[in-house]
């Protein structure tokens, strides 16, 4: 109805209880609703059409109001608690407000509220803003796909019509559940890999666009090959470059070694590393997703290169003995993974020693939003389950590395991450300004003591 903003996960810190916030034409402060305060609540429902009925504080509703700096309500926002799940509710901003993203802030308050009850997810009912609610990190769900909590709520059981449009926000880190997690990785990418064979693009992935360009799911980072590197490779081979760096041109392979490409994908890192360790040498290419074997195993033939392997596994469990390979590399798959500590350890045990640790990857600086965590997108695009950068560091000492460096190749400003959030479904006014400069791809060098 008219006057009601739409729930949002785009948000910036939510305001403290009794937090001032400017707006155009004057300041307000959003505060948990008082008794009092109901009569004005039912007025602005009522003035933007929204029902009524269940709208009164009790167990599992709470609200939060703004108030100008003459103590009048303009603004109201409601939560239901059910469960383990939230429901927004009972949106409205007074008239001459509306426009200055009170009701927004309004709405960050109130997933700030479900975040501390530690729900796991949020649900909205609309009839009129489902495109709202979509560039907003909503994603619209089959009325039947909702928990018994939500289904059996006053408001879905009857308050709202049944054509009204039912929208989830994932709440819960897919971290949680690394099964699922790693499952949607290998789907995304191997939609990818079959892009990639049919002779386009592929979408999704740190780089997964044309030169320049923004994947569907993270940042791209231009040129990371130069036209004389790639001249000889397949087509296919270089559309399926998801990376973040290149890994291939700042590892220094030397005649005669034995790589490892952790996550090897349609094998463009592969290819480019066998040139360099010539005939004597060998690299191998480990992916967990069939549809990129297949890929790069195809690339390989097509380019002639007889040095090469690729092998069907996981990072975190490496299909190669120890002390067997010279220079571990990696483009931009190490973040994808849950388990990072296995997986350096898993790098250390197949290095030699004196091996090195050579990957490109997107690293974070500080601490990356938590809402960003929780896109499962932002997962596959590289960014939600990005190390901090200490953290790395941490992590590679820790399992036994030496001469930890972590090299910037390009650090992510504003505008880079508004051309990525969209694909994402979060709104990138909101929320580009969070991640200025907090995202960067790195090289990322160590090595394995030779004792």
């Amino acid at each position: 109805g008219a006057g009601v903003v739409p729930g949002c996960c785009g948000r910036p810190v939510p305001l403290g209880v009794g937090a001032r916030a400017s707006a155009p034409g004057g300041t307000y402060v959003i505060r948990p609703a008082r008794a009092s305060d109901f009569p004005a609540i039912e007025g602005l429902l009522s003035a933007a059409g929204l029902p009524l009925d269940g709208v009164e504080a009790g167990p599992g509703r709470e609200y939060s109001v703004a108030v100008d700096e003459g103590g009048e309500v303009i603004g109201v926002a409601g939560l239901g608690v059910y469960g383990r799940y939230g429901l927004l509710r009972s949106v409205a901003v007074e008239v001459s407000w509306r426009g200055r993203g009170v009701g927004a802030a309004l709405v960050r308050d109130r997933i700030a509220a479900v975040e501390a009850h530690g729900l796991v997810g949020l649900y909205a009912l609309t009839t009129t803003a489902e495109g709202y609610f979509r560039r907003l990190g909503f994603e619209p769900v089959a009325r039947e796909s909702a928990p018994a909590e939500i289904r059996e709520c006053p408001e879905f059981a009857h308050v709202c019509p049944s054509t009204a449009v039912v929208l989830h926000l994932e709440l819960e880190d897919p971290a949680a559940d690394p099964e699922r997690l790693k499952q949607a990785i290998r789907e995304r990418y191997g939609a990818a890999a079959r892009e990639a064979a049919a002779g386009r693009l592929a979408t999704c992935g740190c780089g997964g666009a044309s030169a320049g360009g923004v994947g569907e799911c993270g940042p791209a980072v231009p040129e990371l090959y130069d036209d004389h590197e790639v001249a000889s490779l397949p087509p296919a081979a270089l559309a399926a470059s998801l990376g973040c760096g290149n890994p291939t041109a700042l590892a220094d392979l030397r005649e005669g070694e034995v790589v490892l490409d952790l996550g090897s994908g349609g094998g463009i890192d592969v290819l480019l590393s066998a040139r360099r360790v010539g005939p004597t040498g060998k690299v191998y290419g480990v992916d967990m997703t069939e549809e990129m074997l297949e890929l790069a195993r195809k690339n390989a033939r097509e380019a002639g290169v007889q040095n090469v392997e690729f092998l069907q596994g996981e990072i975190e469990a490496l299909p190669l003995p120890d002390a067997s390979v010279d220079v571990v590399i990696s483009n931009c798959v190490i973040n994808l993974s849950v388990d990072k500590r296995r997986v350096l350890e898993e790098a250390f045990r197949v290095l030699k020693p004196g091996g090195r640790f050579a990957v490109s990857d997107i690293v974070v600086r500080g601490a990356l939003p938590a809402p960003f965590r929780r896109r499962e997108k932002l997962w596959a695009g590289c960014v939600a389950g990005a190390l901090e950068e200490s953290e790395f560091r941490r992590l590679l000492a820790e399992v036994g590395f030496e001469a930890v460096e972590i090299e910037p190749t390009r650090v992510y400003r504003a505008e880079d991450a508004r051309a990525f959030l969209g694909h994402v479904g979060l709104d990138p006014e909101a929320v580009a300004a969070e991640l200025d400069g907090c995202i960067m791809s790195a090289f990322v060098r160590a090595r394995k003591p030779v004792a």
